[in-house]
């Protein structure tokens, strides 16, 4: 977000790549279950208080929504405008 605002389609360095949460929780015993939509989530927590020991529960966000209102595109449109203001003036 903070990227794109300052710098916008300059990405450099901030591609992330989450692990396998899933085959680590596994790896360690634990319960795993991934989350894409909000409705699965109530079963998946009741799931994981049901069992003893540790839980994984992974939220699996489209990346490109950074809030409720806003997106990475729409931050990029943002900085791309006020750069061709600056630019203008």
């Amino acid at each position: 977000m903070h990227q794109e605002r300052r710098f916008p389609g300059r990405v450099v360095g901030t591609t992330l790549k989450n692990p396998d949460f899933l085959a680590l929780a596994k790896a360690y015993g634990a319960f795993g279950a991934s989350i894409t939509r909000t409705e699965e989530f109530a079963p998946a927590f009741e799931e994981a208080a049901a069992r003893k020991g540790p839980a994984v529960i992974e939220l699996r966000v489209d990346p490109e929504l950074i809030t409720t209102c806003t997106t990475l595109s729409e931050i990029r449109r943002q900085a791309e405008a006020r750069k061709a203001e600056r630019a203008e003036a």
